[in-house]
């Protein structure tokens, strides 16, 4: 009677162990489902307000011929952020800034972010003035807003030595104020933020800004005493990911390429 009584126990013990691997097996079937058909694994883009328009463009083209990955697009309003975002990885990458700027990103910051593919558009910029209305109208002791950053002031400085307002230093790649050897209006800086030296119109003589960044200000973006082409904007990651070859081809695709060209007023230039 004993020993029927263990037999008893050790087939319900058998049975309960088959019934729950029987239990697990199709959520196990269900995982296999999802990889091989199933759902997409998001990645995150970041950006800038400037920016937005063409990454969403290449979004549409990512998400409808990558079959492992969905794109999201992320809005920053300032320089920082998006690089500490992809440096801490809160977001896989970001499409707003140059190659150059990155650089020096690095080196002010101490982070590792690297360029992924080549540059796919470049910005162009203006010298804007509300109160001249051409270079030989320039005075003495105006003033002129620039960008507050290291590249874009650099690029500002290089278009008021091209149109020889000032003279700068030759051989430095990216010159600021002290690089100027010559400056015939003794002309006074004003640094700010990228973003808000469209607004500055209203309180300087001249401001040096990106043609986009006026259009969405609202104010005539080819009414420019000077313009320069900015270098080209790149894809960065803090180190290269499975996706990022996909998202370099959607950018430079034939619909973000028609985007630009038809859609952005000639603010940007398609590098591809």
């Amino acid at each position: 009677m004993k020993g029927k009584k263990i037999v008893s126990i050790l087939a319900a013990i058998t049975l309960t162990l088959g019934m729950v691997a029987c239990g697990n097996s199709p959520s196990k079937d269900k995982e296999k489902a999802n990889e091989t058909s199933g759902d997409k694994k998001v990645i995150t883009i970041g950006t800038s307000v400037i920016s937005k328009d063409v990454l969403e463009e290449a979004q549409k083209v990512f998400n409808k011929k990558s079959s492992k990955y969905e794109m999201k697009v992320k809005v920053f309003d300032d320089a920082i952020t998006p690089n500490m975002a992809v440096n801490d990885g809160s977001i896989d990458g970001n499409f707003y800034q140059y190659e150059d700027y990155m650089e020096n990103f690095n080196k002010d910051r101490g982070t590792k972010l690297k360029a992924y593919g080549k540059p796919v558009f470049a910005f162009q910029i203006g010298l804007y003035s509300n109160k001249v209305k051409k270079i030989s109208d320039i005075k003495d002791k105006m003033t002129v807003a620039v960008s507050n950053d290291n590249t874009n002031r650099a690029l500002a400085l290089k278009l008021l030595d091209k149109e020889e307002i000032i003279k700068l230093k030759k051989g430095v790649e990216v010159p600021n104020t002290l690089d100027i050897v010559e400056n015939k209006h003794n002309l006074k800086f004003v640094e700010m933020e990228r973003l808000n030296l469209a607004n500055a119109l209203n309180d300087t003589d001249m401001a040096i800004v990106m043609a986009d960044v006026m259009l969405k200000a609202g104010k005539d973006s080819e009414k420019a005493l000077a313009f320069a082409q900015e270098e080209g904007i790149v894809l960065v990651l803090k180190e290269d990911k499975e996706w990022a070859k996909e998202v370099e081809e959607a950018l430079t695709s034939n619909e973000v390429k028609t985007f630009i060209k038809e859609k952005t007023k000639g603010t940007k230039t398609p590098l591809f």
